[in-house]
């Protein structure tokens, strides 16, 4: 018997055309790989009846690709096994036009005897014009063939007529196979057909009739999970356990061809592996499907498109089908396992489905499908993802639905989809007011990920703004992208467009103009404040709906500006936790946590930026992830810890472009050339400011400032003496300009002082410092001032003054610039010929710069001790005896340490013998090293409170 093609259809290719390869090849068992008990044992009885006269037609009916070819090829070889010959011919959905195509492949079996051979083929080609008798139309070839295939029992012995697919069988062979079954009561002929299973509505005219006749009828179902072990036993040639084949079960509802081919994407799966659905598994799909009519495809495709909210209802919309022949043909897909409670057992496989349709009829029956879930109440986000997939839009009423779902999408952090939803509905709105809402929150979205991106969409919204027709909560939204861009500058016309339309409607922007306000003074500072966005009416309003959170933050803000020394930060402290992080507030917690870092409260700032930065990472959202890296980055500087403050301000670079960045790129930039500078990386910076290009909007900017400052240092510490007094002195004409003259912000007095110094023109450096003392409000600002005024005094007044500068710098917890100045300290004190200070101070300096990962300012002096001790000393120290010992490593002699802790210069001896003890210490000039190791590596100690470096 010829080896029937598992190719049926017109899209018969892959894992089928693989599996008769292989078989070809014996590769593969072939098929059946599991035992059909019931139906072999009902076909050998069948056998055994036609062989004493007793013929009839055997029906094989099977759900798709469930094994009805291989069971009728099982039947084969046992009727030939037991002495019958055996005609085949399968039917094939292409040839039903095919004159006689089905009963012409029974007479070219090659053990016809000639002549009947030869008959057969004479009555083929014959043109016999068909008789109408009772109103039915039949044809005397059909009689004449029937009887030649009776004859051949006659001459032959008993014989099998298998006919595989009948189905698809030609008019005409049709009528020979029922003649002939007319005739099998008292042949020795057994009739052998398959065909599917199909929904009762489906009109199968040979089934009609041929249950008319004696028959029966062998009902192949997909497999069990103890079948599918066996399957794959037979393939892998590896037992499969129970629970292991229920998980291919699973994926394939026991269809042999999925599991097949399941095998194929999984030819080495363990018991316990995760399985891989691939391109073995899609193509089975495929395969079965089309082996179905094209009611069934209809059907299966409209799940695919539907995915999980494929019920009955919105199926038979999408298919174009009457809803009970799609919930009948549901069942049949279920029977088949191809499908489960009403949806592909796998995504893949619905997948493959959709990708097999064309891009027009894919795009149709996706707008079929919103239409469908439109109708039947379903959510923004279901019927959106059917629009965005169709790539269009079927009426206003899905502009509205497409909005409502990318605002969900963007507070669960969908920017991806947003967009694209968004996209669509501006494309299709035809209302301004709404389009420009639209075109805002799509500017919005795309900001999250790419603000380059965003500001190519502000354009109109620009245009709509300068004709004051742009709402107010958009023009709200425009002034934070315009802020980014650096484009409104105090005195732009774009700000008064803006005043001038929110000014109309305060109640209708609330909060969010705070949020405004606060960023506006972060780019550029309470300039002209009684025309400023932050400070008009507009957001005096917004702020009265609100007792707390945004509020609190711009009044602390304003305090700091407006020059209060003491400006309190203590309701500053958890309100980065308070403030939910969104487009609106992020610009308010970053500022939030600045505030914090001039109040002094660096590990506070460094905690609350960490987690928030945690957030922003797992949130996906690129530009709020860059911002935060960046202040980290800031936030590490001022902490010292300078490899990793340059390695975070490199990351945040790395995460948008340079035209993303906006004005605010020249926060990551300032930071990483001052690190770079202090770690003596002047060829990085050159690298750096020639990759960079600066956008000009940026130098009418507070973060422009305090770049030119960076690059000053930068320039300054490769002897450009010239060209860093230029970026020094820009600094102080644009922040007199500003009114904005706040050493805290930007110390351009003591920057220009230390050129001055260099240059050797002493008295005006020490003026400058002077003058910037006066003006300092809190402890890093006179930390730094009296620093640099004690490099402008004379020698035997620096060491009072770099004292006064330390415990200034200890209190803030400024780690570089701390270290500074105990380096200054140790070599004012070398000059004076007080080497044993000097050493002391050195090796402190040394013990603060090193986390910092430099020592480009303090001598290479590493601490050596045993770990055995560190924690037993830095436990044994009681408060009193550290504070004691802090001074003494800083250099202060037992009388200083006196006035400064108001207790005797006895109890400061007997302080530090008990320390000299404790720490093992011998001479004074270890006890920096000693001290620095029993304390874990931890800062100086302020207030008896330790502060440990956060990485």
């Amino acid at each position: 018997m010829p080896t029937r093609s598992l190719i049926a259809t017109e899209s018969d290719c892959g894992v089928t055309q693989l599996l008769i390869e292989a078989r070809r090849a014996e590769s593969l068992p072939r098929l059946p790989l599991v035992d059909r008990a019931d139906q072999l044992t009902a076909f050998r009885l069948a056998l055994a009846d036609a062989a004493h006269g007793r013929g009839r037609t055997v029906v094989v009916a099977g759900f798709p690709a469930c094994g009805k070819t291989a069971l009728l090829e099982r039947f084969g070889a046992d009727a030939v096994s037991q002495g019958f010959a055996v005609l085949y011919a399968v039917g094939a959905r292409t040839e039903r036009e095919l004159h006689l195509g089905v009963v012409g492949q029974l007479f070219r079996t090659v053990t016809l005897p000639p002549d009947i051979a030869e008959r057969g083929r004479q009555l083929l080609a014959a043109d016999v014009p068909p008789v109408r008798r009772g109103g039915e139309e039949t044809r005397a070839e059909a009689r004449a063939l029937g009887d030649l295939l009776l004859e051949v029992a006659d001459r032959l012995g008993p014989v099998v007529i298998m006919v595989d697919d009948v189905h698809f069988a030609d008019d005409l062979s049709a009528q020979v196979l029922l003649y002939l079954g007319r005739r099998l009561a008292g042949g020795r002929v057994l009739l052998v057909v398959s065909e599917p299973v199909l929904p009762p509505s489906t009109h199968l005219p040979f089934r009609a009739q041929i249950t008319r006749l004696p028959h029966e009828i062998l009902l192949v179902r997909p497999l069990a999970p103890d079948e599918v072990a066996q399957m794959i036993r037979n393939f892998t040639g590896r037992p499969a356990a129970l629970p292991a084949a229920r998980r291919w079960h699973q994926l394939t509802g026991g269809n042999p061809l999925l599991v097949l081919a399941l095998a194929y994407d999984n030819p080495d799966a363990g018991a316990e592996e995760p399985l891989v659905v691939g391109s073995a598994y899609q193509q089975a799909m495929l395969v079965c499907l089309h082996r179905c009519e094209p009611e069934v495809l209809l059907v299966a495709r409209a799940v695919a498109i539907l995915g999980a909210q494929a019920e009955a209802g919105p199926v038979a919309l999408v298919a174009g089908l009457a809803p009970s022949v799609v919930a009948a043909t549901i069942q049949v897909l279920e029977d088949s396992g191809l499908l489960m409670k009403g949806c592909f057992r796998h995504e893949q496989g619905a997948a493959a489905v959709v990708a097999a349709i064309g891009e027009q009829e894919e795009a149709s029956l996706r707008l079929r499908a919103a239409e469908a879930l439109h109708e039947r109440g379903a959510g923004p986000a279901e019927i959106s993802g059917q629009l965005v997939a169709a790539g269009a839009v079927p009426g206003p009423w899905a502009v509205a639905v497409l909005r409502q779902a990318a605002v969900q999408a963007l507070a669960d952090d969908n920017a991806d989809f947003t967009v694209a939803a968004l996209e669509l509905a501006v494309a299709a709105c035809t209302d301004d007011q709404q389009r420009m809402s639209l075109t805002q929150l799509l500017a919005q979205a795309l900001w999250r990920v790419n603000p380059a991106a965003a500001a190519r969409r502000l354009e109109p919204l620009q245009q709509a703004l300068h004709e004051r027709r742009l709402a107010p909560a958009n023009a709200v939204a425009l002034v934070r992208h315009l802020l980014w861009q650096g484009a409104l500058s105090p005195g732009t016309r774009l700000l008064d467009d803006v005043r001038s339309v929110c000014g109309h409607a305060p109640e209708a922007i609330g909060p969010e103009a705070i949020g405004l306000g606060i960023f506006h003074q972060w780019i550029y500072g309470p300039r002209k404040l009684e025309n400023d966005l932050c400070s008009s009416s507009l957001v005096q309003q917004g702020a009265s709906g609100i007792g707390s959170g945004l509020a609190i933050a711009l009044s602390r803000a304003t305090e700091f500006f407006h020059g209060q020394t003491g400006f309190d930060a203590r309701d500053l402290m958890d309100l980065p936790g308070r403030l939910k992080l969104d487009d609106s507030t992020l610009e308010c917690v970053v500022y939030t946590m600045i505030l914090l870092l001039h109040a002094g409260e660096v590990d506070l700032a460094a905690r609350w930026c960490t987690t928030l930065l945690a957030e922003a990472t797992a949130r996906g959202t690129t530009t709020w992830q860059a911002l935060l890296t960046a202040l980290h980055a800031d936030i590490l500087l001022r902490k010292g810890v300078l490899e990793e403050a340059a390695t975070r301000a490199e990351a945040a670079l790395q995460l948008l472009s340079p035209v993303s960045w906006g004005v605010i790129i020249t926060l990551p930039l300032a930071v990483l050339i001052t690190a770079n500078t202090a770690l003596g990386r002047h060829e990085s910076n050159e690298l750096l400011l020639r990759r960079h290009t600066v956008p000009t909007a940026a130098g009418d900017t507070l973060l422009g400032l305090r770049y030119l400052r960076a690059r000053g240092y930068h320039r300054l510490a490769a002897n450009r003496v010239v060209e860093a007094l230029v970026d020094f002195d820009e600094c102080g004409i644009r922040m007199r300009a500003w009114h904005i003259d706040l050493p805290e912000l930007l110390p351009w007095r003591t920057d220009l002082a230390q050129v001055h110094l260099l240059s050797g023109d002493t008295a005006l450096a020490r003026n400058l410092a002077r003058e910037e003392l006066q003006l300092c409000r809190r402890q890093r600002s006179r930390g730094i001032a009296t620093r640099v005024l004690a490099a402008c005094s004379d020698l035997r007044e620096r060491p009072r003054l770099l004292h006064t500068a330390i415990d200034a710098l200890q209190e803030c917890d400024d780690q570089l610039e701390l270290a500074s100045a105990l380096t200054q300290l140790s070599r004012v004190y070398e000059e004076l010929g007080d080497f044993s200070r000097a050493r002391i101070l050195a090796r402190s300096a040394d013990h603060q710069a090193s986390p910092a990962g430099t020592a480009a300012e303090v001598g290479q002096i590493t601490p050596v001790i045993g770990k055995r001790s560190e924690q037993q000393h830095a436990a044994a120290l009681s408060d009193a005896e550290l504070r004691v010992a802090r001074l003494a490593a800083h250099g202060h002699t037992n009388r200083e340490i006196s006035r400064r802790l108001s207790i005797t210069v006895s109890t400061v001896e007997q302080h530090l013998t008990r320390v000299y003890r404790k720490l093992e210490v011998t001479a004074r000039a270890d006890l920096p090293d000693r001290l620095y190791a029993a304390s874990g590596g931890r800062r100086p100690v302020r207030n008896g409170v330790s502060s440990t470096p956060e990485n």
